[in-house]
């Protein structure tokens, strides 16, 4: 069988076909989904390395392609992810975020996202294989390092199995198998009238349209209210997109049970950037919903703002503050106050601070904020990690100095959740959905 993927007319093809599709996929996310558009540069190197892996495959065993069943086979197994992708994002283009069950639309394209994480890592050994191999072949020109790269290209296939196994694990179980860590704190000799210890429930990144079923989030509500908590605090990005998305699990939220009450903050998906609306007034109202939904609960929803916490009438010596989404980075969405959260709060007291992000804290720390404890969530861990009480292991190291668990600095705390919920792909592997239970003594 002739290939004509060996000339370059064809490979022009290839990279003009990519440069069109990401175009159009630009054009659909600036639109239904504007936060992410930018993130339209991480998709071009994605496609860049499927082309140029299946190039690779192509003329490595170009013989065994020779036969037409082999190389169908290949054909549809290597780019359905991507005719699956496109056939999503029309749908997307054609319904909208708002019309959309988001839901089977966050699985689909999560699976897709981990065969194009897996492609990526094969491209880039084979890519380091290939630029080593040039090197070598400057100084030893009839050198052949095809063999090498053939060996190359099956161990990838045998790591591409194994990780896909491993993602399909982590999609059907670990994505539901829920971590109860505890974690116990000293208040520090902070005056009391209480003098007693409190156990607080942190719960971070619900992302409530990715569950498939309710099962597993009434799960996760039996397991909080098991621990009899004193407080309950949710630390940001209770929905995907929208505040329909809290509807339909307000039954089973409105289960959660805290002697002293429920706080909770923003995270950056509970401000509609992720949808389209047609005006700015249009999200906010949005936002405004979803703040009612928690309210209509019985949950206090923190704004830049700060609260004494009394048992009846008499206080226990402790303030939650919340500051709304705030980033030091200054990201898309970005409408957190740390000075107006902390003006009012009494600085006798145990003070704790909900952000969602957790590099909130390097202003915290910078600023000599009076947060004695920081409760954070964002970073899911990258949902991917070995993460045990003696080893944290994750390649959300790379973007987050403090990415999960608890870390100290300047007699100041923050503890990291790595998330309930999924986002980007709906798995956990080695990084289970976490329920945090602070014994705090104060």
């Amino acid at each position: 069988m002739r290939l004509p993927i060996m000339k370059n007319k064809t490979l022009k093809y290839y990279l003009l076909g990519g440069i069109i599709a990401l175009l159009i996929l630009y054009v659909i996310l600036a639109i239904q989904i504007p936060a992410v558009k930018m993130r339209i540069f991480f998709f071009a190197l994605w496609f860049f390395g499927e082309i140029y892996l299946w190039i690779t495959i192509l003329k490595s065993f170009k013989n065994t392609w020779k036969r037409k069943t082999p190389f169908l086979i290949l054909l549809v197994l290597y780019w359905l992810p991507a005719c699956v992708l496109g056939i999503t994002m029309g749908v997307l283009a054609i319904k909208g975020v708002h019309q959309l069950d988001k839901t089977i639309y966050l699985t689909v394209v999560g699976v897709c996202i981990i065969q194009y994480l897996i492609k990526f890592m094969i491209f880039t050994f084979v890519l380091m294989y290939d630029v080593i191999a040039t090197s070598i072949k400057i100084f030893r020109k009839n050198i052949n390092t095809e063999k090498g790269k053939r060996i190359l290209l099956r161990i990838s296939l045998g790591a591409y199995v194994v990780a896909f196994v491993l993602m399909i694990y982590g999609t059907i179980w670990g994505a539901h198998n829920f971590k109860i860590r505890e974690v116990n704190i000293d208040g520090y000799g902070i005056k009391s009238m209480s003098d007693r210890e409190l156990t607080i429930v942190l719960l971070s990144d619900l992302h409530l349209a990715t569950w498939r079923n309710h099962s597993s989030i009434e799960k996760a509500v039996q397991m909080v209210n098991d621990q009899q908590p004193d407080l309950i605090f949710l630390t940001g990005d209770l929905v995907q997109f929208v505040s329909e998305e809290f509807v339909e699990y307000m039954p089973i939220l409105s289960q959660l049970r805290a002697t002293y009450g429920i706080y909770s903050v923003l995270g950056n998906h509970d401000y509609g950037r992720y949808a389209y609306f047609k005006t700015d007034s249009a999200r906010k109202e949005d936002v405004f919903k979803l703040i009612l939904y928690q309210t209509l609960l019985g949950w206090n929803v923190l704004n830049n703002e700060s609260v004494k916490i009394y048992n009846d009438s008499i206080p226990l010596g402790l303030t939650v503050a919340g500051v709304e989404f705030y980033s030091p980075k200054r990201m898309f969405v970005n409408e957190g106050d740390l000075i107006k959260t902390f003006q009012n709060v009494d600085t006798n007291d145990y003070i704790i601070l909900l952000s969602h992000d957790p590099q909130a804290w390097d202003d915290v720390l910078l600023k000599n904020l009076p947060a004695n404890l920081t409760l954070s969530g964002h970073t899911h861990g990258m949902q991917l990690g070995i993460y045990t009480s003696r080893f944290r292991l994750s390649p959300a190291s790379i973007l987050y100095k403090h990415w999960g668990g608890l870390y100290e600095k300047q007699d100041k705390l923050l503890y990291v959740n790595v998330g309930l919920g999924s986002v980007g792909f709906p798995a956990r592997v080695g990084m289970p959905p976490e329920i945090t239970v602070i014994r705090l003594k104060l």
